[in-house]
This record gives C-alpha cells, sequence and structure tokens, in this order.
C-alpha cells in the first residue's frame, strides 16, 4: 500500500470515527469508571498507543470492546489487529456505520480488496446517497482495472458532491487509462480547480494534469501544472521527476538536471530519475557524473526487482 493511499486511509477514517462521538462511546461504555477516565484522557492526548494498552488489558471480550479496539488499533496504524478485532465484533453485533467503514479501510490497507468491497457495498446499499462508500468502490475498480464501472460509480460520486475535487482527480485517472485523454483532461482540469479552494490542496491533482500534459506533448502547460503541484509539496518526489522531463524536453537541459537530482534524493527507492540525470550528464560530456549516476540508477533497479 502506497504511503499517499496510507495517508488518505487515515484522514478519511478520522473523518467516520468522530472525535466527539468516539468520546461519548467511551464515556458511555460498559467499562468500569476508572478505565473510562482513562481511555477519554488517554483520547484527549491524542495517545492512542495507551489506550490500546487499556483495551488490550480487559477481560470482556464484549463486541463492545472489540469494537472500540478496533477503532484505537486502526488510528494506531495496526490495521490487521483492527480488522480482526472488528471482525470479532460485528460476529458480536452487527457494526454501526462508522466502524464497518474502518474495517473495510483497514481490509483494503491489508491488500483484502475483495472482503473490502463487501463492506463498502453493504454500506452503499444502506446508504445510497452518500458519496464516501462509492468512491471508494470506484478505487477499487480502478485499483482492479474495472476503469469503465469506475467511471460509472465516479460519476454518481459527483452527482452527489459537485464539490469533490478527488473524484474528478480519480476520475481523470480512470479515463487516462482508457485512452479517453481529452475526457481525462477536462476532468483533471475540474479537479484542480476545486482543488486550489480547499484550505489544504493537494499536489496530486496538478500533478496529473501535468503528467497527461507530458504525455500529450504539451509542455508549457505541463510545466505550469507540475510547478503548481511543487507549490503545494515541494517535496513530492514524482512531480520533481516529471518537471525534469518536461524541461528536458524544451531542451532546458541545465534547468532539468537539479529536478532529476531532486527527484532521486527525495524518493532513495526511485530508480528512474538517476537514468534520465545519466543521460543529460552523458549528453553534456561529463562523463564520470555520467558513470556515477547509471551505477546508482543499476542498483536501485537490482533491489527493486529483488523486492
Amino acid at each position: 500500500m502506497s504511503a499517499r493511499l496510507n495517508a488518505l486511509l487515515l484522514a478519511v477514517v478520522s473523518l467516520a470515527q468522530e472525535p466527539g462521538n468516539l468520546l461519548d462511546r467511551i464515556r458511555n461504555s460498559h467499562l468500569p469508571p476508572e478505565q473510562r477516565d482513562a481511555l477519554a484522557a488517554s483520547f484527549s492526548a491524542k495517545d492512542y498507543a495507551r489506550m490500546e494498552q487499556i483495551l488490550d488489558g480487559q477481560s470482556s471480550q464484549s463486541g463492545e470492546v472489540q469494537a472500540l479496539l478496533g477503532a484505537v488499533a486502526f488510528l494506531c496504524g495496526h490495521t490487521d489487529r483492527a480488522a480482526l478485532a472488528f471482525r470479532k465484533a460485528d460476529a458480536a453485533t452487527p457494526l454501526g456505520e462508522p466502524d464497518r467503514f474502518t474495517w473495510a479501510m483497514a481490509l483494503l490497507n491489508l491488500g483484502d480488496a475483495r472482503s473490502a468491497r463487501d463492506q463498502l457495498t453493504r454500506l452503499s446499499a444502506a446508504h445510497p446517497d452518500r458519496p464516501l462508500y462509492l468512491y471508494w468502490l470506484a478505487r477499487i475498480d480502478y485499483d482492479q482495472r474495472l476503469y469503465e464501472a469506475a467511471v460509472v460509480k465516479l460519476k454518481r460520486v459527483i452527482q452527489l458532491d459537485p464539490s469533490s475535487s478527488r473524484a474528478y482527480d480519480n476520475l481523470g485517472l480512470a479515463f487516462d487509462m482508457m485512452g479517453e485523454y481529452e475526457e481525462a483532461r477536462n476532468a483533471f482540469l475540474k479537479a484542480v480547480e476545486l482543488n486550489r479552494k480547499l484550505p489544504e490542496p493537494s499536489p496530486w491533482p496538478p500533478h496529473n494534469l501535468g503528467y497527461l500534459l507530458l504525455r500529450l506533448d504539451l509542455p508549457k502547460e505541463a510545466e505550469a501544472a507540475l510547478r503548481e503541484s511543487l507549490k503545494y509539496d515541494p517535496r513530492l518526489a514524482i512531480s520533481r521527476y516529471h518537471l525534469g522531463r518536461v524541461l528536458e524536453a524544451e531542451g532546458r537541459d541545465a534547468d532539468a538536471i537539479p529536478e532529476y537530482q531532486s527527484a532521486a534524493a527525495l524518493d532513495p527507492k526511485s530508480p528512474e530519475p538517476l537514468y534520465s540525470l545519466g543521460i543529460l550528464y552523458r549528453r553534456s560530456q561529463h562523463l564520470a557524473e555520467a558513470d556515477q549516476a547509471f551505477a546508482e540508477y543499476r542498483k536501485r533497479r537490482a533491489a527493486s526487482a529483488s523486492q
């Protein structure tokens, strides 16, 4: 699971497990008063590890305790424990909506897309007007290369939530994989427009637009989009790499070299920036630097193959 997806999963689950609701659940639980107070204090301090320890120490294995443990384990990043706890809780008493969604996200994080789809489908059937569940079903479709199915779901998400930059961005990705480049471009442009209005814009919509424009041989437009991506996250290695490719395509090798260098440094596992860097060094007759770049490229390729 990518770091980008991990962060997104945690963010959406944090919204689903609203702090007030989870705190109310703790205070209204059937746990002993001292345990409830300790959990509430740890929650207020965002000490989720301590919460997990407290719940682990409970003699009761009721569905209530297991559901709380699942929510807390997910917040700790222990998605395997979260999935197991939710499974036990659901066997005792059917989970509520936030817990079932968190369970689905834990399963998705663990790579169990089939079980995640089952839980999300159940949620979407019970709440057909909630775009969140359709969005994640579309994400699973996309990952399984069911692009047409993803497009159908994402269009419905956009009907339900016209301001969703994520939905437009993923719609663009699906159209891109289908070879519908004009449709993809329009979706990305809308995603970028909506993304700019967010309190914390994501670097991904402008990156995805820029990468498409690069492949469509529109370097000026691609450069503007990729620079916007880097404005939101200067450390996004893939935007640095694709900006380097744009600058190289424009014949600006001297400007492309530092972008490739930054991309290689920011993502120590990615070999592609080093290959491009080696090509530019060789072209400019910096042969020692080219040899060094190609050697590191081969090292990273070998490490990637072994994994």
